[in-house]
């Protein structure tokens, strides 16, 4: 009775926040029922879902998201576009995944069941069953809520796109109905698309998660009680406010560590909780250190991580394709039984999830329409988080004398970048996977990082903590960002964003040629006399003049976008001459005429410009010798790296 009675107290504290001061303007609230079927590998599930209309306008129908019938056929909308692949893994035709809504209705009220009906919002697909809307018999008033009783089931994947299973191992995210966001009157709420992610309203989650007892399990939240039940099950309970989703998991073979982190300044206390595979036991403790040290940078560089707990979820073997994925208050990370020390993909993957509790997180970000905003800011964090505790000359990878840092990797990503699509846009709207992926991930990143070049360290570092303070539990977009971004720098950016952010083309400056060769005395003709011969030389004795040298640069622009450039041009004296030019034309020439030569000149030298899609051709030396050397070396590396950013997160 004690337990029952607390469990009825927490859930209406939880509640209560909907018309209360939480973190965030919480619209829904879900109080989840969930019992974990082994056998079938199914969740029977029943959701209670209050639903706050913070329109001006009634509302007769609500609709919502059925995400796991992306899984349900291969002809879906998700099927289609991904060719029944994702991330490198196959999706298994004999074990198809699906949500079955069973029952919905207004709570003490009429049964919705019959006005369930799939609609295709994006491309029509009658194949596709993964939004689903409902209509109501009366609608629902500006600043009035509805409360519905959902039954439903859902049918797990063999571990596919982020969910399913493996064996024993259960990774359940987006398992249950979610309801769209409403939009200034309209409802947002898009397919499940391959390159997609999802977009969802704040609220607050209490959810019963009921499995077998020898099951690990973890969650997003706090957990409040685990109880034994008398079948042999468990049933454990975890509430979160200010989220917009909840998801979890299960496996016999995890072991659970939990570790305090605190931090000073800013104040942050958490607990860190870490599901590790038996078999991967052997990586946690460089899982304890990659967490730590994200929940440092991202608490010092934006603001202090405001939740009790984080949950790194380490899949088991087998079920890679459940690694690398974000939700609220916890992520999976990626791993293997041996991964050498200087191969730091635990680190970047670690530091990169648990960084997207931010930036689709705490800031929520639409990843339908704006997947750059979460993914292309927080790879430009990741970055900078790498760096700052690897080394930015070995950050991704430092094993066997080969070091590369991760803005090479991300630059190296770009170089051989079609001209098809620009970096917002929506997310199934790219021409390919791999198009997107370049876009919104590394596109964007280098796009942030040469604006924290071209603006200064101490400016960015203003700009990402006013966009963070000021957009927290709401949801910005793109054109939120570049406000905050001129409001802090002082300037109009609109030259910098227009390009970067709406056009395909490319950065791409260079000098396209170098000489120097010596000024001769004059010879040959002149006004019909041999130029020893004309007034000004004949019977003249001058002192023996230096040699004098002509030098030519000409600087050029290979891509569309126009930015402003710096030339260095070094002499054989080891004297320079650092130029500017507005980068508009197609190219520039510099001429120099001195008693020494020019011997190299490079545009952008103190490397601004990381988003340039091509340094190879950044600068020329008059050394020839020295040039095929530098020329394959460079190959060689580009290539390596352009191999290993096919691997994106």
């Amino acid at each position: 009775m004690k337990r029952s009675a607390l469990l009825l107290i927490a859930g209406v504290l939880v509640f209560s926040v909907s018309s209360s001061g939480g973190l965030s303007r919480q619209v829904v609230a879900y109080d989840l029922k969930a019992r974990l079927q082994t056998d079938t590998k199914t969740v029977e599930g029943q959701e209670v879902l209050t639903w706050l209309n913070e329109s001006e306008d009634p509302v007769s129908e609500l609709q919502f998201h059925l995400y796991m019938n992306a899984f349900k056929n291969n002809r879906t909308t998700f099927m289609k576009e991904s060719g029944r692949t994702h991330r490198g893994f196959k999706a298994d035709e004999e074990n198809w995944g699906r949500i079955e809504v069973r029952k919905i209705s207004i709570r003490d009220g009429d049964d919705l069941t019959g006005t369930m009906a799939f609609i295709r919002p994006d491309d029509q697909n009658p194949d596709d069953q993964t939004v689903m809307k409902v209509t109501l018999p009366l609608p629902v008033n500006p600043r009035e809520k509805i409360t519905l009783v959902i039954d439903f089931a859902t049918k797990l994947p063999k571990v596919f796109a982020r969910s399913g299973f493996v064996g024993d191992f259960f990774m359940v995210g987006q398992w249950f109905p979610k309801i769209g966001v409403l939009k200034d009157g309209v409802w947002n709420c898009h397919q499940y698309h391959a390159q997609s992610e999802f977009f969802a309203d704040y609220g607050a989650f209490r959810v019963e998660l009921t499995v077998p007892a020898r099951y690990v399990v973890g969650a997003t939240g706090k957990r409040i009680s685990e109880t034994q039940n008398a079948d042999g099950s468990k049933t454990y309970v975890h509430v979160q406010e200010d989220v917009h989703d909840f998801a979890w998991t299960a496996c016999p073979e995890f072991v659970e560590f939990r570790e305090k982190f605190s931090l000073k300044n800013p104040p942050v206390e958490t607990e860190m909780i870490f599901l590790i595979h038996r078999r991967h036991l052997g990586q946690k403790d460089r899982y304890v250190r990659a967490l730590r040290q994200g929940l440092e940078f991202y608490s010092t560089s934006y603001g202090p991580y405001p939740y009790e707990t984080i949950t790194l979820v380490d899949p088991a073997p087998g079920a890679a394709a459940a690694g690398g994925m974000e939700y609220p208050t916890l992520f999976t990370a990626d791993t293997t039984s041996f991964m050498p020390r200087g191969v730091r993909m635990p680190e970047m993957v670690t530091i990169h999830e648990f960084g997207h509790g931010y930036w689709y997180g705490i800031v929520g970000s639409n990843e339908f329409e704006e997947a750059w905003l979460d993914e292309g800011i927080n790879s430009y964090s990741e970055a900078k988080a790498m760096d700052k505790y690897y080394g930015p000359d070995g950050s991704m990878i430092d094993f066997l004398g080969l070091r590369i840092g991760e803005i090479p990797f991300q630059r190296m990503s770009v170089i051989a970048s079609g001209r098809f699509d620009p970096i917002d846009k929506f997310s199934w709207a790219y021409v390919s996977g791999g198009s997107y992926s370049l876009n919104v991930y590394q596109k964007a990143s280098l796009m942030l990082l040469t604006l924290e070049r071209l603006l200064g360290e101490d400016v960015m570092s203003r700009i990402m903590k006013t966009y963070y303070e000021e957009w927290k539990f709401r949801h910005p977009t793109t054109k939120d960002f570049i406000r905050v971004a001129e409001k802090v720098s002082g300037k109009d950016l609109a030259w910098f964003f227009d390009q970067v952010l709406y056009s395909p083309d490319r950065l791409d400056y260079g000098i396209s040629d170098l000489a120097s060769f010596e000024v001769l005395d004059p010879l040959g003709m002149f006004d019909g006399l041999p130029a020893k011969e004309t007034p000004a030389v004949k019977g003249a004795k001058f002192p023996a003049a230096p040699k004098q040298f002509r030098s030519e640069v000409v600087a050029a622009r290979f891509g569309e976008w126009i930015f402003p450039q710096e030339i260095l041009v070094v002499f054989s004296d080891g004297s320079r001459v650092r130029e500017t030019w507005d980068g508009r034309d197609r190219w520039k020439r510099f001429v120099y005429v001195k008693p020494v030569k020019a011997v190299s000149a490079e545009v952008d030298p103190d490397r601004k410009l990381v988003l340039d899609a091509n340094i190879t051709n950044n600068s020329r030396v008059i050394e020839r010798a020295r040039r095929p050397v530098l020329k394959y070396t460079l190959g060689f590396v580009g290539w390596f790296q352009a191999l290993l950013s096919l691997v994106s997160l």
